[in-house]
């Protein structure tokens, strides 16, 4: 009776240990899993960030040109966040034509890329025109 005793003992003990080092398993297994999804994880960009970002990269289909991603976000972002239609042209490789619409009227914006030697560089320069896309190509 005693050796019944023992036994169940033992296997009960045994039950539960072997519950506890699941539930041990699952916990690493979760922080393991959260730190991977914290690690891969994408960065959340500001909105000025994605406007840059996609202009540079989806609509210029340029992944080199942080400068410009960089000044379209801070600078020009702010004039034309408003809009409801942006979209940039590469005329050369120092001049960019950005189209935007304030109300219902069509604006459009010149951005000159310059090097500054002295400094080792890169600054741009926007003029609002009345150059279109149109008058630019179709010459």
């Amino acid at each position: 009776m005693i050796r019944l005793s023992v036994v169940s003992f033992l296997l009960i003990s045994m039950i539960f240990l072997g519950c506890g080092k699941d539930k041990e398993i699952k916990e690493k297994n979760e922080k393991v899993m959260q730190q991977d999804m914290e690690e891969n994880d994408t960065v959340s960009l500001t909105p000025a960030e994605s406007f840059g970002a996609v202009l540079t990269q989806s609509i210029l289909n340029d992944e080199t040109e942080v400068e410009l991603e960089s000044f379209l976000s801070e600078t020009v972002y702010p004039k034309v966040s408003a809009s409801s239609n942006v979209t940039i042209d590469k005329i050369s490789s120092s001049l960019y034509i950005l189209k935007y619409y304030e109300g219902t009227a069509e604006k459009y914006i010149l951005i000159q890329k310059y090097y500054n030697p002295k400094e080792d560089s890169i600054t741009f320069e926007m003029t609002e025109t009345t150059l279109t896309t149109a008058k630019q190509f179709l010459k």
